[in-house]
Order: structure tokens, then C-alpha cells, then sequence
């Protein structure tokens, strides 16, 4: 007569003293389950308890295949999916903060390919293209030049390798109305363009910029940030102290808008 796991319910000889499926130990108790069913030791993360949940599935269907060839791979791919979600959530950039830290980021690090990431979103990208015969390359050179400009304007104020740091002071989420007003201006640049502002935000800000003179500054700002047809962006950002870093969806001051 055959037994059973009593962790993962694989049949066993009888002579078993180990499960050959999860190695679980004949006659221990099954540990004790989170709310999802996974064993948890006292002090691990959800990072910890997702690894160990993705590692019994994947010793599971290596050691009893055919049995759990489809359990096994979807347990796989909804741990794999879970343990992404938690890492961007964790780690990951994005959102208002996110795009405002690459924005600073970019200029002091004189990143062009960051800066235009930030501040310009693909559908204007695609509309200079197709409308102002301006193509990537063009537009990389004009980033060139905006964060080396203001780069150059923060080392004659600050000395070597500036630095920006910043705390939100204040913050607003633009209501339905708000977007709207929005999508209606960027139709002055094109009514050709269907405009979709998602998420947007005004943010009050306090600036802390540094550099090797240890010369250091706290100065006020305001930003928006939004999300424009599926882009986080610098919709516009000013300061009255130091008026190169200001922008209006990025360098667009330049191409006259």
C-alpha cells in the first residue's frame, strides 16, 4: 500500500522517509501556511516567501513531471509575474517622484538619452518627425546641448559635479477637469494629435543643489508631472533662482512653441 506527502500529496513507497517530490521529511507536520498556502519561516520578506514558493514549484515538477507539468509551470509564471511586481514596487522608477529624479539625474550626469526620456514624450517625438522634419538624431543633439548648457550654468554657480537634490513639499493630483484643460492646450501644437493626459500632478518643491566649491543652495520650485498618452514626463518645471533649469515640456522653447 502506497503513502502519502502529507506536505505536497505525491505518492511515496512505503519505505519512503523522504518525499522524492518536495523532500519533505515522512511523519513531520506540514508547516505552517501564510493566507496564500505557502510555508513561512518567522522573519522572511515577501520577497523571501515568493522565492521559496517559486523554488518548491519548480523542484516539484522537476522531480515529478508528468504529474505536475501544468501546475507546475503556471505556479512559475504567477510567482515570476509576482516577484516583478514587487521589485518595480520596491525598487522600480516611474510614477511623479521617479520622473522627477530622472529629470535632475539627467542634467547633472549630462545624460542626453535620460533627459530626452523625461521630458520628451514619444507621440510629440513622432509629431516633430512627421511635421517639423525633425528626426532622433535631431532631437538627441538638441538634448545634447540643453543638458550641457545647464550643466555648464550649474558648475559656474556650484563648482564640479553639481548635484540636486529635492523634497516635494506639497502636492495636488489634476482632477478630470484639469486633464482636460491640458489636452486642450497641447492642441495648439497640433489638432491633428488625439492628447491623453493621464495621471498629472502639480508639485511644490524645495531644491537643495551642491558642488565641490561647498557651495549650496535651497531654492523653491513647482513642477507638473504627468503621464501624456502613456509617457510620464516633465510637463513644465520652474524656479525663479535659477532660470535654466526651467522647462516647458522639456527643450520645447527651442523648436518655438
Amino acid at each position: 500500500m502506497s503513502k502519502f506527502c502529507t506536505k505536497c500529496g505525491a505518492t511515496l513507497d512505503d519505505n519512503a522517509t523522504f518525499c522524492t517530490a518536495c523532500g519533505n521529511k515522512m511523519g513531520d507536520a506540514p508547516a505552517a501556511a501564510n493566507n496564500n498556502g505557502a510555508a513561512a519561516a518567522e522573519g522572511d520578506t515577501p520577497l523571501d516567501q515568493l522565492k521559496d514558493k517559486s523554488m518548491q514549484a519548480i523542484n516539484n515538477f522537476k522531480s515529478n513531471p508528468q504529474k505536475n507539468t501544468y501546475i507546475g509551470i503556471a505556479v512559475v509564471a504567477v510567482v515570476v509575474v509576482l516577484l516583478i511586481v514587487l521589485i518595480v514596487s520596491l525598487f522600480g522608477g516611474g510614477g511623479y517622484k521617479g520622473t522627477l529624479k530622472e529629470y535632475f539625474k539627467s542634467i547633472t550626469s549630462k545624460d542626453a538619452g535620460d533627459y530626452l526620456e523625461v521630458t520628451m514624450p514619444d507621440v510629440l517625438a513622432d509629431w516633430l518627425e512627421d511635421e517639423a522634419d525633425m528626426d532622433k538624431d535631431d532631437l538627441e543633439d538638441a538634448a545634447k546641448d540643453t543638458v550641457k548648457d545647464t550643466y555648464n550654468d550649474l558648475k559656474d554657480d556650484f563648482g564640479k559635479d553639481p548635484k540636486i537634490s529635492f523634497k516635494i513639499t506639497d502636492k495636488e493630483k489634476a482632477d478630470k477637469d484639469d486633464r482636460e484643460d491640458m489636452e486642450e492646450m497641447l492642441e495648439y501644437i497640433s489638432d491633428d494629435v488625439k492628447w491623453k493626459v493621464g495621471s498629472a500632478y502639480y508639485l511644490e518643491l524645495e531644491l537643495t543643489i551642491k558642488g565641490d566649491d561647498d557651495k549650496e543652495d535651497e531654492i523653491d520650485a513647482e513642477a507638473v508631472i504627468l503621464k501624456l498618452n502613456g509617457d510620464w514626463v516633465v510637463f513644465s518645471f520652474s524656479c525663479d533662482d535659477y532660470d535654466y533649469l526651467n522647462s516647458s515640456l522639456g527643450f520645447s522653447s527651442s523648436f518655438g512653441f
